[in-house]
């Protein structure tokens, strides 16, 4: 009985990473290089931004109304075709991004951070593992 309940206690003690509902679809979801996930998803009317490491609570969670997003949507010019939406938390803005090389074929995402316009972070996602994103035509506010 004992073995039971301690294991039921670890079980229990350590939540799944999942901040999004489950009414909403994922919009872009990758682990990065150094083991965490950056997720976006996006209901009716909110998308939700977090990033944590895997089977734990998200280090961070953010719910946003659909309306205050924006996006950057590739215009069809030059050799890197770029997709992007900037989730705003406060000063803080979450700037999820893909990218591609047209000439070299090279995919990039990830996640970069700035405050009052100054650059905090820039989180990559791994290369070498699946990411998925579906920024392309996402339809949002264009950015400023």
């Amino acid at each position: 009985m004992k073995k039971m309940i301690m294991v039921l206690a670890i079980v229990c003690s350590h939540s799944v990473f999942a901040a999004c509902p489950s009414n909403s679809k994922t919009i872009f979801n990758c682990t990065t290089t150094n083991n965490k996930v950056i997720q976006v998803c996006d209901s009716v009317n909110t998308i939700y931004y977090s990033f944590g490491k895997v089977n734990t609570t998200p280090e961070l969670a953010i719910s946003i109304p659909r309306n205050k997003v924006t996006t950057y949507q590739w215009e069809g010019i030059g050799r890197y075709e770029n997709y992007a939406i900037n989730i705003q938390n406060g000063k803080t803005i979450y700037r999820v991004n893909e990218s591609l090389d047209k000439m070299t074929h090279q995919r990039t995402a990830g996640v970069e951070v700035s405050s009052n316009e100054k650059l905090l972070a820039t989180v990559e996602c791994a290369t070498n593992k699946k990411v998925i994103s579906k920024l392309q035509g996402i339809n949002l506010r264009p950015e400023m």
